[in-house]
């Protein structure tokens, strides 16, 4: 017993299948509600949590000879386990895992208590309160008590020099103050306690199932509720603040969308009638993508024709046709060229401060003679009209070459200037 080292070697692979399946539908996990709050925070502090203490407990060594008569070592061990032991049971809580199983079972320890009511979880947390966190006051844990409350001194490796018929592994000596009784000693086997928290971290898979079948229900349930349709507005604007709502109530407040710059583009009113025909030109191609972003919303995917507008779409990319109308780019030679500039082109669309804002001006100067070939910037007035003017030359030199939206945008005088 004295040369023989513990070290636990749980499997780790149930941990990465957990993170992928919270993060496979992100935005459910994201907007899932636990009592009064958002759940988020809670969820990935418990993933991190279990990440790095079975990490450090798989390369935990126990019983190495360090420590002589307080197994420190042992305290550390129990300690990390009852950290994950609490995430797993927070996470089922979470979502609703019915874990009946593993807070009745009592196989491991074989420990029922006075009562014969006692589990696996109320004895190893009694052992826990007696070896570290409460050793000099053991006291709500009657039924494995032998008197109002228990104090231990100190927890010890069994090396056989003391008691050498034991068998078990370790030993907490433990004091009762009853009378007659000098003190007593609790075995503890370490099989049992590596039993105990593989069985609890194996307990994952079924939380792991009811994600997945929470993230699917939702899905169904937002699928089945039918997003009101162009027809059913007074007007387009309107139309457009219902998806944008739609789309929040789907995928969270914070999810990326285009619609605040859409519903601003359909509000807009040119200061030069020169620009008016090619900007309807620009709508309507945005009117015939927010079509598809609408089946993108209801049926709560990107994936195919009928939600992204995409006809051979580029792989291992994640983009609709109307992603790519907001910010059009043909990846044309002379685009490139100007990559700089009209990055910073966007200051004057995303509330930056005034030095950005700036800073997008002096760009613009340096593009103008390449952009004018398509609009003219004269009596524009508001940052936003600019960065609008902006995009509909960009989206008009898109139909010159050879990319997704020229791919994309149906051969319609609707649409384009020369078919």
């Amino acid at each position: 017993m004295k040369n023989k080292i513990f070290q636990i070697n749980i499997d780790t692979s149930v941990l990465r299948r957990l993170r992928d399946k919270v993060n496979e539908n992100q935005n459910i996990s994201y907007n899932k509600q636990y009592k009064k709050y958002r759940a988020w925070d809670k969820i990935c502090a418990i993933m991190d949590r279990l990440d790095d203490t079975v990490d450090y407990l798989n390369q935990l060594k126990l019983n190495t000879g360090k420590y002589r008569r307080s197994a420190f070592d042992f305290y550390d061990f129990m300690n990390n386990s009852a950290v994950v032991c609490d995430c797993i049971k927070e996470l089922a809580q979470i979502f609703d895992v019915d874990d009946e199983e593993i807070k009745t079972s009592s196989e491991i320890f074989n420990q029922t208590g006075t009562d014969g009511k006692g589990t696996d979880s109320n004895y190893f947390k009694y052992l826990r309160s007696l070896c570290s966190v409460h050793p000099i006051e053991t006291s709500r844990h009657k039924r494995y008590q032998d008197n109002e409350f228990e104090c231990s001194p100190y927890v010890t490796w069994n090396d056989n020099f003391i008691y050498v018929n034991d068998d078990c592994d370790i030993y907490a000596v433990v004091y009762t103050s009853k009378e007659g009784n000098s003190f007593k000693r609790v075995k503890i086997y370490i099989s049992q306690i590596f039993e105990y928290i593989e069985k609890r971290v194996g307990f994952i898979e079924k939380i792991i199932y009811s994600i997945e079948d929470y993230q699917q229900r939702t899905i169904d349930d937002f699928r089945n509720e039918e997003i009101k349709c162009e027809s059913e507005f007074d007007n387009y604007i309107n139309y457009l603040k219902n998806l944008k709502f739609e789309c929040e109530k789907r995928y969270g407040d914070d999810c990326f969308h285009s619609f605040d710059y859409i519903i601003n583009l359909f509000q807009l009113e040119l200061s030069n009638n020169e620009n008016e025909y090619k900007m309807n030109l620009y709508k309507n191609a945005i009117k015939y993508a927010v079509k598809f972003e609408h089946n993108s919303i209801q049926n709560m995917s990107y994936e195919g024709f009928e939600n992204n507008g995409l006809i051979d779409p580029p792989q291992n990319t994640e983009t609709t046709l109307l992603t790519e109308l907001v910010s059009p780019n043909s990846w044309s030679d002379e685009v490139r060229k100007y990559s700089y500039e009209l990055g910073k082109i966007s200051y004057l669309n995303d509330g930056s401060d005034i030095s950005n804002i700036q800073w997008a001006y002096i760009q613009l100067k340096h593009i103008k003679p390449f952009l004018e070939k398509y609009v003219s910037f004269e009596k524009a007035k508001s940052d936003f009209e600019y960065y609008a003017l902006v995009n509909l030359a960009l989206y008009l030199e898109c139909l010159e070459n050879d990319c997704l939206i020229n791919k994309n945008i149906p051969m319609d005088k609707n649409y384009r200037i020369s078919i």
